[in-house]
C-alpha cells in the first residue's frame, strides 16, 4: 500500500487550526507544500512529505522538530537527529468490493462481525451521515469526559467543530442506536482519497451489540463507496493497548512503521 497523506498535513486540519488562532504556516517546496505549527518557541512539522528537498527547506526555515513518516536518510543529512523511537500506525486499504474487504479480515474478526450482524435487534439502526454539531455534539462531550476519566489527551472538541464548519461533508458520523437512543458512534475525517478515525464512544449496551465491529464495517463500506481508498485507524500499541491493536489489525489493517521524532540542533 502506498503511503497516505496524513490528516495532520491536510488543508482541512490546518485551516481549522488557523480558525482557532493556532500559529500555523505553510511552506512550499516545488509542487508540494508542508504545514508547520509553532509552539513555545519551536516549530513542528508533523508527518510532512518526504524527500531531501523538503527536509532541507524545513531546516532552512528553522523547523526544529519533525514527526517523520519514515527514518529517511535525508533527515540526518539536513541536520536532524532522532530523539523518539518510531511508532506504528494501522492503515487499512479500502480497495475492492465488500467481499474482498471481508476476505482481508482475520477469520476471528470476520466471525465476530457475522455474529453481531445476525444478532442485531430489529429495533436497532445504523446510520452513516455527515456530522452535525447540534445533533451529534453528544459524542464530543462523551469523548472529553472519557479522556478526563482515563487521563489521556485527544483532539479538542473545538477542532472537530471547526472542521465541521469548514467542510461538513468531510466528517462522517456512524451511529448505532436502539429504540431511537444512540448507543455508540464513530467519527471519521476524510482528507482527499484517505480518511482517518477521529473519535468514538460506546455505551455498555453498544458494546454488547458489537458496535465497534458493526460501525467500523459500515464505515469501510460507506467510505469505499465514496472513493476513499485508505483508512487510517491510528496508533498500534502492542504493549499497553493489545486489545485495540488486535481489533484494528483484525479488521484487515496493516501496521505501518512511522519514522519517529527528529530534532535539529538549536545552536550552530
Amino acid at each position: 500500500m502506498q503511503p497516505a497523506p496524513a490528516l495532520q498535513q491536510s488543508e482541512l486540519f490546518n485551516t481549522a487550526l488557523l480558525r482557532l488562532g493556532q500559529p500555523v504556516r505553510r511552506l512550499s517546496v516545488g509542487a508540494q507544500s508542508c504545514y508547520v505549527l509553532s509552539r513555545f518557541g519551536l516549530s513542528l512539522a508533523s508527518r510532512p512529505p518526504e524527500g531531501a528537498a523538503h527536509y532541507e527547506a524545513l531546516a532552512r526555515n528553522k523547523v526544529w522538530l519533525i514527526n517523520a513518516e519514515s527514518p529517511h536518510p535525508a533527515l540526518r543529512a539536513a541536520g536532524y537527529r532522532q530523539i523518539v523511537s518510531p511508532a506504528s500506525w494501522a492503515r487499512l486499504a479500502l480497495e475492492g468490493d465488500s467481499a474482498a474487504l471481508r476476505r482481508a479480515m482475520h477469520p476471528k474478526w470476520r466471525h465476530s462481525l457475522a455474529r453481531f450482524e445476525a444478532g442485531l435487534p430489529a429495533q436497532s439502526r445504523i446510520h452513516h451521515r455527515s456530522f452535525d454539531l447540534q445533533r451529534d455534539g453528544w459524542v464530543l462531550e462523551a469523548e472529553e469526559a472519557q479522556a478526563r476519566a482515563r487521563r489521556y489527551r485527544g483532539y479538542p472538541a473545538a477542532l472537530t467543530a471547526a472542521m465541521a464548519a469548514i467542510a461538513p461533508r468531510a466528517l462522517h458520523m456512524l451511529t448505532l442506536s436502539q429504540d431511537g437512543a444512540p448507543q455508540a458512534a464513530m467519527l471519521f475525517v476524510q482528507h482527499g482519497a484517505c480518511a482517518s478515525y477521529h473519535i468514538g464512544h460506546t455505551t455498555p449496551r453498544g458494546r454488547a451489540l458489537g458496535a465497534h465491529w458493526l460501525l467500523l464495517w459500515r464505515a469501510m463500506q460507506g467510505l469505499a463507496a465514496e472513493g476513499v481508498r485508505c483508512l487510517d485507524l491510528g496508533l498500534v500499541d502492542s504493549e499497553s493497548g493489545q486489545d485495540r491493536a488486535r481489533f484494528k489489525l483484525g479488521a484487515g489493517a496493516q501496521a505501518m512503521p512511522l519514522g519517529g521524532t527528529w530534532l535539529r540542533r538549536l545552536l550552530p
